[in-house]
């Protein structure tokens, strides 16, 4: 998910990306003799000089730092690689170079040496409204970080790149067809060569050579009011993890198919809304990996009801109980963390039926909120976790569902330990609902209740799974004000409760799994889902 709780949406899925080492350049660097220098000349496709920022890597060090070319610089002794674009009108041209500074040294990146970058499917893509993006990326070689280039062809332009043969240097280009709307199937695919650059690419990728991956994208829990966005980004590779390729916004559900190249992607989902201002901002979305085998097809499915607490449970560490309030509103499919930013929480302990600690998170603060207290005497504690969606610069749609949430949990702790709780996280999925998450007025809707009990923190022990007494639900047509109970069993190895629908307005939700011993999780989710 790109969201862990009511901060930045995009503050957990930063820790994907492939670190790269900060370099401050002169700062702290060993003395520079005035004899070793490197000029860089970059000359375009006319063959005419063109001065641009280069970026120059120390092979031995993996220091970095920008160059511009056409002008001599004073460089520590050694060797680097130099990795330049190169604009010729639309054109672009990649290139790199490896060179030894000693003395007043020199190269130079020439863009009339660059070949053509082609890509095609067979069979080819017809009708109109399909648009095409080629980007291409050269990359140093490390292990300990990666430096790298790119340029695309964006608009009416071509792609072009410098053969190398270094093995310093490895290379990377991918190619995507989109309409834009997500309304036909979108394709993307990636080539790499690990040692080197080639001398142009020209490839036609078998459309049966490539994995399918259909995507659901749904309405009704998401605040967003600007739309979802889908992307592809290759992940695990030597040259081009991390590359973007935007599909489409889409301001409806949408079903829709992406066909990918073998190898590992991300596939994001990224959720944005109008603020009181007019400006937009992006309050979250999912981030899912999924490795694509040729010929295989994949289900994703985003923004399904019902949102609600998360699979992260209380732990004690080191003799302290500790809980993060910050991860009520997770999707069921993908319950690890909060699908947006947006949040306010009072979490309450309670210990021989006194009030021991109480937490508030007001919404929208700097860093994570947790409650904290440490274990003096062993016994049964109960934490509540009280949550409402909260944007203070947004206007929340009408009917949004699951706008609160609430947990309880009630566990046994003693001092000095370190351990999760002995009870289980619950996560309700409605299934067969619409697009926009609705079911037929008067129907019958089954619910998925799904126990888990995950480990988040290594040094909480997770222990045996406490063993499953008995497991309730209930519903309420009326925001919360009166509850009834349901039915559940066990379907195909799952507790299902099955939920008879009302005739309009929404459903909300609500279970208990009691355990042996007499622990227990309570869960309410608010409008779980709606009916229409």
């Amino acid at each position: 998910m790109f969201s862990s709780h009511s901060r930045s949406a995009f503050t957990r899925v930063a820790v994907a990306s492939v670190l790269v080492p900060a370099i401050l350049v002169g700062a702290g660097a060993p003395a520079v003799a005035a004899s070793n220098t490197l000029t860089i000349t970059t000359l375009d496709r006319n063959g005419k000089k063109v001065t641009v920022s280069t970026t120059v890597v120390n092979l031995a060090t993996n220091e970095s730092r920008s160059v511009k070319s056409n002008t001599a610089r004073k460089l520590p002794k050694g060797s680097y690689a130099v990795l330049a674009s190169v604009r010729t009108g639309s054109a672009a041209t990649l290139g790199a170079r490896t060179v030894k500074v000693s003395g007043a040294s020199r190269t130079t990146v020439d863009a009339r040496k660059g070949k053509k970058i082609t890509i095609g499917l067979s069979p080819a893509l017809t009708g109109d409204g399909i648009w095409t993006r080629t980007a291409a990326r050269i990359c140093t070689r490390s292990d300990s970080a990666s430096y790298h280039v790119e340029a695309s062809d964006w608009g009416d332009g071509s792609l072009y790149v410098i053969p190398n043969t270094s093995k310093k240097l490895a290379f990377s280009a991918m190619r995507q067809w989109s309409d834009g709307s997500g309304l036909v199937d979108s394709y993307v695919v990636m080539q790499t060569r690990s040692s080197g650059v080639p001398s142009g690419l020209s490839k036609t990728f078998k459309r049966s050579s490539l994995g399918t991956v259909n995507v659901t994208g749904r309405q009704g829990p998401s605040v967003t009011t600007g739309g979802s966005d889908l992307a592809v980004q290759p992940i695990e590779r030597v040259c081009g993890s991390q590359m973007y390729a935007g599909l489409f916004n889409a301001d409806q559900p949408y079903r829709t198919k992406v066909h990918l190249s073998p190898g590992r992607w991300d596939i994001r989902a990224s959720s944005s809304s109008e603020t009181r201002n007019g400006s937009n901002v992006n309050v979250g979305g999912y981030m899912v990996s999924r490795k694509i085998v040729a010929g295989k097809s994949y289900d994703l499915h985003f923004f399904r009801s019902a949102w609600g607490p998360s699979a992260q449970l209380p732990v004690v560490l080191g003799g302290r109980i500790s809980y993060s309030l910050n991860g009520m509103f997770a999707d069921p499919g993908f319950p690890r963390y909060n699908v947006e930013g947006g949040d306010k929480a009072t979490a309450t302990l309670t210990f021989g039926g006194k009030t021991v600690k109480t937490v508030r998170d007001k919404g929208w603060e700097p860093n994570e909120k947790y409650l904290e207290y440490k274990v003096t005497k062993s016994g049964w504690y109960k934490l509540t976790n009280d949550a409402s969606r909260y944007y203070p610069e947004i206007i929340s749609p009408a009917g949004m569902l699951s706008p609160k949430t609430s947990v309880t949990y009630r566990f046994k702790a003693k001092p000095n330990t370190s351990v999760t709780a002995p009870v289980y996280a619950v996560t309700m999925l409605p299934i067969g609902l619409n697009l926009y998450n609705r079911a037929k007025p008067g129907s019958s809707t089954d619910v998925r209740l799904k126990l888990s009990r995950s480990k988040f923190y290594v040094d909480a022990k997770l222990g045996t799974n406490p063993k499953v007494k008995t497991v309730t639900a209930k519903a309420s047509f009326d925001g919360g004000k009166t509850w009834r109970s349901v039915k559940v069993k066990k379907v195909d190895g799952t507790w299902t409760a099955a939920v008879g629908n009302p005739t309009s307005g929404a459903v909300s939700l609500r279970a208990r799994v009691t355990d042996t011993t007499g622990g227990y999780t309570d869960v309410t989710i608010i409008r779980a889902y709606a009916i229409g």
